[in-house]
């Protein structure tokens, strides 16, 4: 999922629907290609981010406002599509306020996807979003990712590895510096936990769901989820970079490796955190 320089920034590629026996008005729509994916809308100079994951009759993903907050940070499930039409709900879990459901139900038109939304004891709303445009990231240079892990030595923890929990867990991560420095962001969800990593957080191409999160013992374990970006989506489809990692001290030191090559090229990073974000002062 890395390009250049390892900053992992995603590539956003066209997905061609599937070729089905049925009514053209239905094409589109009964194509899980075609809701997969990132989704942005701009209201009130505030960008929206819907990520939406479709696999084996399951729908998930997230939404966001302002994605480098936490508390911004909503997930996606009950989801089910059917016909022209998927609904699913959005599971909010605001800092300063109750959590609550927000049901959602959504239809293709056109380019754009419209969502209707109903909070509890609210009117409905709609939001009208779409794609956004493919970012184009050069190839990686030959002989320069010094994440590479190297297969004759151990991993190296500032101490020694931890029994992984969900509070130790649970919060915003940081890795590099800079414009695409990564945040990755775990949160409760339901019986368990669910995430998503964006860097920068304001482009929609740069955007991944954390699911199938797991621990056991000093192990943690989650996907890193590429519906429609990623390298190796052009030529594999959907899928994940399977993801291990040990917690030591402050620092979480992740191996991660693309799911159709398991015997593949493996990556490392090191991310820092827990950290409490602080939203910029607003004049």
């Amino acid at each position: 999922m890395y390009a250049a320089s390892l900053r992992f920034r995603f590539i956003v590629s066209s997905v061609l629907a599937a070729v089905l026996p049925l009514p053209s008005s239905l094409l589109l729509a009964q194509d899980a290609s075609d809701w997969r994916g990132a989704w942005i809308a701009d209201v009130n100079d505030t960008r929206h981010v819907l990520y939406l994951v479709l696999r084996d009759d399951t729908v998930s993903g997230f939404h966001c406002v302002d994605c480098y907050d936490p508390a911004n940070l909503a997930f996606v499930d009950d989801g089910a599509l059917a016909g022209a039409a998927l609904h699913f709900n959005l599971y909010h879990s605001p800092a300063a306020a109750a959590a609550f459901v927000e049901q959602v139900d959504a239809r293709l038109d056109g380019s754009e996807l419209v969502l209707t939304l109903k909070k509890p004891e609210s009117e409905a709303a709609t939001l009208r979003m779409h794609r956004a445009p493919p970012q184009v990231v050069p190839p990686p240079i030959a002989d320069s990712r010094p994440n590479q892990p190297d297969p004759g030595r151990a991993r190296t923890l500032p101490a020694a590895a931890e029994i992984v929990t969900a509070d130790k867990v649970l919060g915003l991560w940081l890795w590099g510096t800079g414009p695409t420095k990564q945040y990755f962001m775990f949160k409760r969800h339901k019986d368990g936990i669910r995430g998503m990593v964006c860097g920068p957080c304001d482009s929609a191409q740069d955007f991944a769901p954390l699911e199938n999160i797991s621990m056991n013992g000093t192990n943690f374990h989650f996907d890193i989820v590429h519906e429609d970006n990623g390298i190796g989506f052009e030529e594999n489809g959907p899928f994940s970079n399977v993801t291990d990692a040990q917690l030591s001290m402050n620092e979480l030191h992740m191996t991660t490796v693309a799911s159709f090559n398991p015997q593949g090229r493996k990556f490392e990073m090191t991310l820092l955190g827990p950290v409490q974000y602080m939203p910029a002062s607003k004049p």
